[in-house]
């Protein structure tokens, strides 16, 4: 019995031995540098990572991505709308769900189940609507539609915050009169901004874009317009050639000098008030004066035009009764750009330059430089009884901002 009991003893004194050797080895991975502590600073470490610098890298990279001139312009600009755009409708989806599960509670009260029916149906319109141009415009993503804009404006918006990116904006005006805006990187914007400056503020931009979310795929600043520019919209087939037609294209309608008033005023032309009730005297006898004056003409468009009338017969007309015989439009205005008024040959107000109008029409009977760098073109038919002319104005980068045209005796022949 005495050896079995020195037997367990032995046993006993064993086993204390190994708990604290297993204790000690505990207190050595908690000690600093032990190897559990080190893990769990590692883990601290990688916590605070993905808290705090995990979300300024995501916007970094997002700021990156949408203001990079790379991803700006293209189809990755592009992907950016379906980015935005399909994120959005997707929430709207998700919320639309909800909704609709909240809608088959069986507790659901009248007015719950109207509010959420309401719920659903706008977010149901918000995705269509949100989605249908990424759909409209796939199409044209290998063929895109393309303009050349004039009046550019370059404009930005700044970030909300510290880590909002700032928005840069191109807009102007193409040759047929309507308006674009796009977003373009801050790159393209200084450049821009620097050519726009640097040319007097003259400056064209050629573009290719999808027409639905106005994504813009290529896009170059121009000093000068090249000769695809006039391609894209050839004048109307009634046009002529020739400056001694004495025709002019205003809009869609072609009027060769002299022509009724009425031809105006059935095309929705409307007198100005302080004209409209004017009346011309007639001509009575032979070499008698046609009596004239200018009248003012607006449209539907708010578009302004002056033109010239003259009475020749031998009776008082109301103006109404007139015969056109000179048309005046100043560029200045605005009223009117690129196809909207065309000359012969299919030059543009605010397009066509100087060397186009020499090039179709050939040298010109005078002209005229100013002081201030604007200049004039006169052509004219060598008939003293019929004074018929053309009179071409540019500004100062030699763009066509001002014609006069006139083609009309100012007195009887007989």
């Amino acid at each position: 019995m005495r050896g079995t009991g020195a037997f367990e003893t032995l046993i006993f004194i064993k086993a204390r031995e190994k708990m604290n050797n297993i204790n000690e080895n505990r207190t050595d991975e908690r000690t600093p540098g032990g190897k559990k502590n080190k893990a769990e600073l590692k883990w601290f470490i990688l916590f605070l990572a993905v808290i705090f610098f995990l979300p300024i890298t995501i916007l970094a990279v997002m700021e990156w991505f949408t203001s990079a001139d790379a991803f700006a312009i293209g189809i990755t600009g592009f992907m950016q709308a379906v980015i935005v755009h399909g994120g959005l409708g997707l929430v709207a989806v998700i919320i639309a769900l909800v909704l609709f599960v909240l809608l088959i509670q069986p507790d659901a009260t009248f007015l719950q189940k109207v509010g959420r029916t309401a719920g659903i149906l706008l977010c149901v319109a918000a995705a269509f609507f949100l989605v249908r141009p990424l759909v409209l415009d796939i199409p044209y993503l290998k063929r895109p539609e393309a303009a050349y804009l004039e009046r550019l404006e370059f404009e930005y918006s700044r970030g909300i915050g510290d880590y909002g990116s700032d928005d840069y904006y191109l807009r102007g005006v193409d040759m047929t009169g309507e308006r674009h805006s796009f977003e373009i990187s801050e790159k393209r914007y200084e450049e821009g901004r620097a050519l726009w400056g640097g040319n007097d503020y003259n400056l064209f931009a050629k573009v290719t874009y999808l027409p639905h979310t106005s994504t813009l795929m290529s896009l170059e600043f121009m000093t000068e317009l090249d000769a695809s520019g006039a391609e894209l919209y050839p004048p109307s087939p009634e046009l002529p050639n020739d400056w001694e037609s004495f025709s002019i294209q205003i809009n869609d309608t072609v009027y060769t000098l002299p022509v009724p008033l009425a031809a105006f005023l059935d095309d929705g032309w409307v007198i100005s008030e302080e004209n409209a009730g004017l009346s011309l005297a007639g001509a009575e006898g032979p070499y008698a004066s046609y009596e004239w004056e200018w009248v003012s003409l607006t449209n539907d468009h708010e578009q302004d035009i002056s033109v010239c009338v003259f009475n020749t017969t031998e009776s008082t007309i109301p103006v109404a009764e007139s015969t056109v015989g000179g048309i005046h439009v100043i560029y200045g205005n605005y009223d009117f750009s690129g196809t909207e008024l065309r000359l012969p040959g299919g030059l543009m107000l605010g397009w066509s330059t100087r060397e186009d109008v020499l090039k179709l029409y050939g040298q010109p009977n005078d002209s005229f430089e100013a002081t201030y760098g604007g200049y004039r073109l006169t052509y004219e038919i060598d008939d003293p009884l019929d004074p018929a002319s053309w009179k071409i104005g540019f500004d100062d980068s030699g763009i066509l901002d001002d014609v006069m045209v006139h083609h009309q005796a100012y007195f009887r022949s007989d």
